[in-house]
């Protein structure tokens, strides 16, 4: 056992060490390294231990053929051992460093059932190699010496075929196991990846570990990582310049191109005396008012089901009923237009705080038809809302400077409204550019 065990220890310590060395190399070519450095360790052995039977012990030329097949055996089983150990080994590091692969991958895929195969034609081949030169090596020698057949004779061929094939299976069953051992480990770290992308989260990375259909899946996964971290990158930058409905609605190809024809309540806010502020003021300050009123505003409009259809300078304007249905859509107009009042407010009293002058807007809305849809040229969309209705919406709030007010309807709009709650105060009808009738407006106490 000592003669066995003291060189194979020496030439793994040593096998190891080289292992180590090249940690950056491809995934096959370090199992196949230490599938053929385990194989050629034994042979030696193998060669060693029988050229020392004969030579050292007297022993015939059989035994050390027979000791020189049987550490052939263990190089082949030791290599197919080492090669999923080593496997494993790469496995729990690639999982606890959190990357994909080591340098290499692989090119050309083995079949699972390709493997499986092997293993098992190399284990029943061995066993039946192996049995077969046993018997023929314990007749030779009995012949040879011209020994009679006897009870005990068979019984001692009995023993040593017995042996063998324990020793075989034993080692077939264990083959097994480690195979086993490494396809459970890669499908946990799988199902683990999947899982978390099931709940948004694409921060981990499947190994690629062999290859077999198993690494061809885990570079597939890892591919649909990439993929939908980039698809969630876009949406949501599509979604800071484009409203986040419109945008899940282009995304999800909801969006009729050619437009649809809806009832929708419309608004148009406008900032006052931006014009001379802007001319006054540093344009990276004008940027950043802007910025503060419009999330501000935004904030109030989005709380009441309110879509944001496009910045216009200082001006907002927003739909509610398009491009999502809304019920109560004039009535959600006007609680927004309420709260946007009240955030103004609040607003003006941070800036009074900071030593700034405060802001006014006046806002305008109207109920009535319009046509939904991307509007622009072919290299170009824009979703817009097109109609009488938005015109008059965007005169209503002109009206605000003539009138002193912050916020004014349309008849239209009070026709809509089901929440008599509000406080009222008609200014009459007028007549507003671009139109031949008149329209009522009122003002929201």
């Amino acid at each position: 056992m000592i003669i066995f065990l003291v060189p194979r220890l020496i030439l793994y310590k040593i096998n190891r060490s080289f292992y180590k060395l090249h940690e950056g190399e491809s995934l096959n070519v370090l199992r196949t390294r230490e599938f053929f450095s385990e194989l050629v360790t034994w042979i030696f052995i193998g060669i060693m231990l029988g050229i020392m039977y004969v030579s050292v012990f007297n022993s015939p030329y059989l035994t050390g053929i027979k000791i020189m097949l049987g550490c052939i055996c263990f190089g082949l089983f030791g290599g197919i051992i080492a090669y999923l150990n080593i496997e494993w080994d790469i496995i729990n590091f690639l999982e606890k460093k959190d990357v994909q692969v080591i340098k290499g991958g692989f090119k050309k895929i083995v079949r699972v059932t390709s493997k499986m195969m092997f293993f098992m034609v190399t284990t029943l081949l061995f066993i039946g190699l192996v049995i077969v030169l046993m018997v023929f090596m314990d007749m030779s020698f009995l012949i040879e010496r011209r020994y009679v057949l006897s009870e005990y004779i068979y019984m001692g061929v009995f023993k040593d075929i017995l042996f063998a094939i324990t020793i075989l299976i034993v080692l077939s069953i264990f083959i097994i196991r480690r195979y086993s051992r490494n396809l459970e480990k890669i499908l946990d770290i799988q199902i683990g990846v999947m899982d978390e992308i099931s709940k948004g989260n694409y921060e981990n990375m499947v190994p690629v570990v062999s290859n077999d259909e198993f690494g061809l899946i885990a570079m597939k996964t890892n591919e649909m990582i990439k993929g939908l971290k980039e698809r969630d990158f876009c949406q949501l930058s599509f979604g800071r310049y484009v409203t986040p409905e419109i945008s899940q609605r282009i995304l999800n190809g909801e969006l009729i191109l050619e437009g649809e024809k809806r009832i929708v309540t419309i608004m148009f806010c406008d900032l006052r005396g931006y014009t001379p502020l802007a001319e006054r003021k540093d344009p990276k300050d004008v940027v950043e008012l802007l910025n503060e009123y419009f999330t501000e505003m935004e904030k109030a409009i989005k709380e009441h089901g309110g879509t944001i259809i496009q910045f216009i300078g200082d001006e907002i304007e927003a739909a509610f009923g398009a491009p999502l249905e809304l019920e109560d859509h004039a009535d959600k107009a006007v609680l927004s237009a309420l709260k946007m009042r009240e955030r103004l407010h609040v607003l003006n009293d941070k800036r009074a705080k900071r030593g700034e002058s405060p802001i006014s807007h006046g806002i305008g809305i109207h109920t009535g038809e319009v046509l939904a849809g991307s509007v622009g040229s072919p290299d170009r969309l824009v979703y817009a809302l097109v109609g009488d209705a938005v015109n008059t919406a965007s005169r209503i709030q002109n009206l605000n400077k003539e009138f002193g007010t912050d916020i004014l309807i349309s008849g239209d709009t009070k026709g809509f409204l089901k929440d008599n709650g509000f406080r009222l105060e008609s200014f009459g009808k007028r007549k507003l550019k671009g139109r031949t009738e008149e329209i009522e407006i009122f003002r929201i106490i």
